[in-house]
């Protein structure tokens, strides 16, 4: 039964995941006693429900309040249970013929694992006022960029591509968890990057906090334009910060709300910019030069 610390939060397992290998601790607990699966199902609420990316397609996300906990349901997939502390994490696998029958599997079915290591442990993450945000994010010396925008606009590419140059190193390629105070913004890169293979997680060998220098929301420009960077008021980057968090639709009213707070202290901490360029490859070394700049 293990144990993984996955961006600060220590979360158990009923069976043990591979992608998580590099999270993994040694830790000794009794645990409180599961609700029986009838009860789970039978005394639930609906409290959320959306479409969601997951495995290739867009799927209902369903997320009901259950005894002591939550539960999170994928169209196509089983269901998990999550203790309301965001400590324990339990596959209900609604693929037998006892509906609701827990499940301690070998091997996930690949779906399964998809939503286990995306939408419910950003959830999990989010009970735990640690929130997960859809960035790239790389590191020159000590300072660390995030890269946002929407999808395809070459956050990932960004952040390979830098990571090779002298002085850098990725951090995250697609989702990072962020905690905030009134003092500092700190990234959380002990995360699995599903993209990426599990002998290149760059968190491996990061330290399981650091600091966060800034913020770029990425933006294409006319071919022949050089690279540039706007700085956006806090004002108006709250909402470009809000646009690019993992899971949003999933949060309750009182998710949304401590959310809502902690974007406004990281554009009151760090800096955000619109980050312009040509998204050519053969531009990249000067996109380079131009954060290097503001490092």
């Amino acid at each position: 039964m293990p144990y993984y610390r996955i961006a600060l939060q220590d979360i158990h397992f009923a069976y043990p995941i591979v992608e998580l290998d590099f999270c993994e601790i040694k830790k000794n607990r009794v645990l409180a006693a599961v609700q029986s699966p009838p009860k789970l199902l039978f005394e639930s609420v609906l409290i959320s429900h959306s479409l969601g990316w997951v495995g290739n397609a867009n799927r209902q996300v369903e997320i009901w309040s259950a005894p002591a906990g939550f539960l999170f349901k994928v169209e196509g997939g089983s269901g998990f249970y999550m203790s309301e502390d965001g400590q324990e994490i339990s596959l209900i696998n609604h693929q037998k013929e006892q509906v609701g029958q827990f499940a301690l599997p070998a091997l996930l079915m690949d779906l399964d694992r998809e939503i286990l290591l995306g939408p419910v442990i950003v959830f999990t993450l989010a009970l735990r006022n640690t929130w997960s945000f859809h960035t790239s994010a790389a590191m020159f010396k000590d300072k660390i960029i995030l890269f946002m925008g929407e999808s395809g606009m070459g956050k990932s590419t960004l952040a390979r591509y830098i990571s090779t140059q002298k002085n850098w190193r990725l951090v995250a390629d697609d989702i990072l968890p962020v905690i905030a105070d009134d003092i500092s913004v700190m990234a959380l890169p002990r995360f699995p990057q599903l993209k990426l293979p599990i002998n290149a997680q760059p968190g491996v060998s990061l330290p399981e906090q650091l600091p966060i220098h800034a913020i770029c929301i990425l933006q294409t420009v006319d071919k022949n334009a050089a690279p540039h960077l706007n700085f956006i008021q806090p004002s108006l980057a709250v909402r470009d910060i809000l646009a690019h968090t993992a899971g949003t639709r999933m949060f309750t009213p009182e998710l949304l709300a401590a959310h809502l707070n902690v974007c406004a202290k990281i554009v009151k901490l760090l800096p955000v910019y619109h980050l312009s360029y040509p998204h050519r490859k053969e531009i990249l070394p000067e996109v380079k030069d131009v954060l290097e700049n503001i490092c």
